[in-house]
């Protein structure tokens, strides 16, 4: 799961590069980034993740924590275009980086981040 939305969310930025027309740019940004983003919220483990988090007492509930790690991201959607790369070969490139990225940040974006110990970065035993 984590793969496919890294996977979908590095084809949404590297989509900004293809040599595809405008149109065909952002028909393949907004369906793999959507897909993204439904690959991650809607997964089952979600429900145990919340229900591991609101075992210790806290409110499971998005945050600026969450959201914040997909500024790059966006920050690479906007910017892409202004250079006019239209290649297969930089759209590989950017879908590796944006892909690495987003695999780096998913913990912080689905909410798992959540469930590690304050300062060590490991998960709880007992979630």
């Amino acid at each position: 799961m984590r793969a496919a939305a890294s996977l979908l969310l590095g084809l949404g930025v590297a989509a900004m590069v293809m040599p595809l027309a405008t149109t065909w740019q952002v028909m393949v940004l907004i369906i793999a980034i959507g897909a993204g983003f439904l690959v991650t919220f809607s997964h089952p483990y979600r429900k145990k993740v919340r229900a591991a988090v609101e075992s210790t007492g806290r409110k499971y509930k998005t945050s600026v924590a969450q959201i914040m790690p997909l500024f790059p991201l966006w920050l690479a959607l906007m910017i892409l275009p202004a250079f006019q790369i239209h290649s297969w070969i930089a759209a590989l490139i950017v879908l590796a980086l944006a892909g690495a990225y987003a695999w780096i940040s998913f913990p912080s974006i689905d909410g798992t981040r959540y469930l590690a110990e304050p300062g060590t970065g490991q998960v709880r035993d007992d979630a």
